[in-house]
């Protein structure tokens, strides 16, 4: 079941939107197939929900369309997008699905343009699933931590990337200072049981 995590206030529920982090679940982690083939078409504005099932379907990858589907809005959300989908052309449907994402945002605490990807395998019982988004913040990452959901942690620095555990199981976020801005990367993995 997806569930969707709100955060004290509309600061940090629009936070946890841009960062795709409405979805919770297990992560986890999946081999990427080497033999992955590009097929399928890109996809305009947010507007048609369906899009990421839609495109799943289109390149053969059905089992793991809901995930794939649910991780592509949950990336998604509050940017105008254009996805490319692609799977593995032999066997679709036990491989594999990925989407590559450019995204447009126009929020009060993120513009300009960011990029994701999303993935979903079959695993064992189910499909497992994973996002990954990089956007950057016109000001600095001290001021971007003040937007994270409640309970979140601070982890081990990683070669000065600022590493943060998100409150709620959302996930985590890289911080990564760029001048006066900073990027974020926010990872966030998926489970669905059969």
């Amino acid at each position: 079941m997806i569930q969707i995590l709100v955060g004290n206030s509309a600061r940090r529920r629009a936070f946890a939107a841009i960062l795709g982090l409405a979805l919770i679940g297990d992560i986890s982690v999946f081999a990427p197939i080497a033999a992955a083939a590009t097929t399928a078409a890109a996809a305009k504005a947010p507007a048609n929900a369906a899009v990421f099932r839609d495109q799943a379907n289109k390149v053969g990858a059905r089992s793991c369309a809901n995930l794939y589907e649910a991780l592509g809005q949950g990336l998604t959300r509050g940017a105008a997008f254009s996805v490319k989908t692609e799977a593995d052309k032999t066997a679709p449907d036990a491989h594999l699905v990925q989407g590559v994402l450019g995204m447009t945002y126009d929020l009060p605490d993120l513009k300009g343009t960011a990029g994701g990807v999303v993935v979903a395998a079959p695993g064992e019982g189910g499909c497992e699933g994973y996002l990954v988004r990089v956007a950057p913040f016109q000001k600095p990452c001290a001021e971007v931590v003040s937007l994270l959901p409640a309970g979140s942690t601070a982890g081990e620095a990683l070669s000065g990337v600022w590493r943060y555990q998100l409150g709620g199981t959302q996930g985590q976020a890289l911080m990564i200072p760029s001048g006066s801005t900073c990027v974020v990367v926010t990872l966030s993995g998926m489970t669905q049981r059969q």
